[in-house]
């Protein structure tokens, strides 16, 4: 807003808010929300140009316009003006204090700060997809809180996050940033990382605003590329992309992002059948969608509007609420109004909802309340979040092989450790991308994690092998050679860089980089005790690797306690049970690839199939390994026929028949064996995580209500069909024990 409107509008504002708290003192029994009585008065005061201002989203340096051309533009002038609403990546306190202080000083409305913050903020945790790998959720919820804490001690108010795409398709970097293929586990990390971040008062200071984002289908762009195209029907659309969206929206996650991709031939930004019917109309959302980074102004490149004047027009009739970066409603929006091209109702819909926010943030009452001096040495690296972080990432890893029982290591047995391979070379790889402020010294390497783990019972030493994770080093091979040989055990650390998952890090292939595989041939011809320990943020196609070596541990990219992680998980300190959250290919050829596939029409042999290789992934969806064993038995549903409307009891046996102690998760699949459209052989439906003594014995329960039976019908109708259902229940998606029964 103008500073000339400045002092009438917030004296008003005041005496306004004075008025609404008496009034709702004497009419106890009127039962409304004064919030939005407070908004409305806000908004009636407001010029044109300040309405459109709170949907403008700028950061603290040159803006992005014209297509990518950098533009000069005085973001105090901008403050004082109201022509912005919301701030992106503004990193120092006294910068925010400054914009705040102007907005309040001209304007009267406060501005919310945000960042990306998106698997730790100081204190760094795995990457998502490593994350998910836990199945844990209140681990998972306890990581979004504490980059929520550590988050807005800094002053941020609104995060980027969580990703809740599905995708099954590795050659798509981001996939590290979300939950992994299944519609269910990805709902249930959804609504986790959703309540982590906002808590249960959005109205503290250490809470923040959530974003699920990309709405919709950017987990499914057509080749594994960033920005790109999809293909994906509404079926489709609605049985495996829309179900963690919806999970977020039901966890109250406040606002929504748009995806860079288009559907069904329309720009996700000016999709209304995305954002107006389903969203907003449908699921009846309340909050703000905001753009991705200029992906407003991108529909012009999308061939979808003439011109960023056009795309602004789109945007707002679509649904699309905040413009981040674009600046074309800055531009056009107010134009566009005027010229009578749209209705102000759009306007004010989209303004009452930016509004709505920050009275939900607490702004309106303390517009510098995220701006406390002292929380950053109080919170930042809290003992308790530094050893969160160490939780999550040890329960996070995978055990894929070990066939020669060689984990658990021993700590008194090997005296000379080698640890070898590029991911070890530098403590940034193991941060991955989106690392926030976390810086590189915080993070424990996996040869500093094994030297505290064994003090001076061992010594540990450390080569790369490779110039990189991607060149080969005769040199650095022949020095990692020397050490193995001179060395009772072997880690072998491989996978991949900082920057080659996270977004716009396609790959055409998937496979372990040349060099690596190279080097872990050399390092097997020694015949030496060896453990591979991949760390990646992305399924990596690793086919000699599994064939040739026994023991294979999935780290991921596991955070600032990496190493310590590691330490923990490799001599016993810690049984790994971590399954992974998406299947991994043999091969990039066999990409997009779930588990949630469909029979088709010849499902056997001679069927689907490829001429050169095998239609089995490397390992299955839920798969992971223990240092115990688990049996399961005495499989029990409460009846073989049930009628709509009512629940199915399940039971299970689960023994730890090994010598450990141990967590299992216990897996629930359903297959519906036929319906009025083709269904997939099936489906994640329940999941618990179970720890057992080594001897013990447990049963455990679920209960399948009619929801879970319910799939989209011909008529495009969500119900559950009368008709023949099969319960799997098992250690992963391939491994099941099963019992039927009939729906009516």
């Amino acid at each position: 807003m103008r500073s000339t409107t400045t002092t009438s509008f917030f004296g008003a504002y005041i005496i306004f808010m004075l008025l609404v708290s008496m009034t709702a003192c004497g009419e106890s029994k009127v039962k409304t929300d004064p919030t939005d009585a407070k908004v409305e008065e806000i908004l009636s005061q407001m010029t044109l140009r300040q309405k459109v201002g709170q949907l403008n989203q700028l950061k603290h340096a040159k803006l992005i316009a014209n297509n990518h051309k950098e533009t000069d533009i005085n973001i105090d002038s901008a403050v004082i003006n109201g022509d912005v609403g919301t701030f992106l990546n503004v990193w120092w306190m006294k910068d925010k204090r400054h914009y705040q202080k102007l907005a309040m000083e001209h304007t009267g409305v406060p501005l919310i700060f945000a960042l990306d913050i998106i698997h730790g903020f100081r204190t760094t945790f795995p990457v998502p997809l490593g994350e998910a790998a836990s199945w844990n959720l209140p681990l998972i919820e306890r990581s979004a809180r504490i980059m929520a804490i550590e988050g807005t001690s800094s002053g941020n108010m609104w995060t980027f996050a969580p990703m809740v795409d599905i995708s099954f398709d590795a050659r798509w970097g981001r996939m590290m940033e979300g939950g992994g293929e299944d519609p269910y586990l990805g709902s249930q990390i959804a609504a986790a990382r959703v309540h982590g971040f906002q808590g249960d008062d959005l109205s503290a200071n250490n809470t923040m605003l959530a974003c699920a984002k990309h709405f919709a289908a950017y987990g499914q762009v057509e080749a594994g590329r960033d920005y790109n195209q999809t293909t994906v029907s509404e079926r489709f659309l609605r049985e495996y992309v829309l179900p963690p969206f919806h999970a977020a929206e039901k966890a109250g996650c406040r606002t929504f992002m748009n995806a860079f991709n288009d559907y069904d031939g329309v720009p996700c930004s000016g999709n209304k059948f995305l954002i107006r019917d389903i969203l907003k109309g449908e699921w009846g959302f309340k909050g703000a969608v905001v753009s991705d980074y200029n992906s407003f102004e991108e529909m012009v490149d999308w061939r979808y509007a003439k011109d960023r004047k056009q795309a602004a027009l789109k945007a707002i009739e679509a649904g699309s609420d905040i413009d981040m970066m674009g600046l074309v409603y800055m531009d056009h929006l107010q134009d566009l109004v005027e010229e009578g091209k749209v209705d102000v109702a759009l306007i004010d819909d989209a303004v009452r909802r930016v509004l709505k926010l920050k009275f939900e943030l607490g702004l309106f009452d303390d517009p510098f309340k995220y701006f406390t001096d002292g929380l950053q040495e109080k919170e930042w690296r809290h003992p308790e979040y530094v050893e969160h972080a160490r939780k999550i990432a040890r329960e996070s890893m995978v055990l894929l092989k070990n066939d020669k029982q060689l984990l658990p290591l021993s700590k008194t047995k090997y005296k000379k450790i080698a640890v070898i391979g590029p991911i070890d070379a530098k403590p940034e790889t193991h941060m991955g991308t989106w690392s926030a402020a976390g810086p590189k010294e915080d993070v424990v390497r996996f040869t500093e994690g094994i030297r505290n783990k064994l003090g001076k019972a061992a010594k540990v030493t450390f080569e790369a092998g490779c110039a990189d994770e991607h060149t080969a080093d005769t040199k650095a091979l022949n020095r990692a050679i020397r050490l193995a040989k001179s060395s009772d055990l072997v880690i072998l650390t491989l996978g991949e860089g900082q920057w080659f998952s996270g977004e716009n890090t396609s790959l055409v292939d998937i496979s372990l980089p040349e060099p690596q595989v190279q080097l872990a041939k050399k390092i097997k011809a020694l015949n030496k005790p060896t453990v591979v320990v991949m760390a990646d943020g992305r399924p990596i196609c690793m086919p000699w690797i599994k064939e040739n070596m026994p023991t294979i541990l999935e780290s991921w990219l596991a955070g600032c306690e990496a190493g310590n992680a590691l330490a923990d998980v490799l001599f016993g300190d810690y049984n790994p049970s971590g399954k992974l959250p998406v299947t991994f290919p043999a091969n990039t050829g066999q990409v997009p690839i779930s588990y949630l596939r469909k029979a088709t029409g010849r499902p056997t042999e001679n069927g689907t199939r490829y001429l050169d290789a095998s239609n089995e992934p490397a390992f299955p969806f839920g798969y992971g390994l223990s240092y115990t064993n688990f049996k399961y038995s005495n499989l029990k549903i409460s009846t073989d026929s049930l009628k709509l409307g009512q629940q199915l009891e399940v039971s299970v046996d689960l023994e730890n028949t090994g010598q450990y102690d141990g967590k299992e998760v216990v897996q629930l699949y359903i297959s519906d064996l036929y319906g009025s459209t083709s269904r997939p052989l099936k489906e994640l439906k329940h999941f618990k995580l179970i720890a057992l003594k080594k001897g013990e014995r447990k049963t455990v329960h679920f209960t399948i209500a009619e929801e879970d039976l319910k799939m989209w019908n011909e008529q495009m109708k969500f119900v559950a069909e009368p008709g023949e259902f099969q319960v799997q229940v098992g250690t992963n998606s391939d491994v099941v024990i099963t019992k039927n029964f009939i729906l009516s």
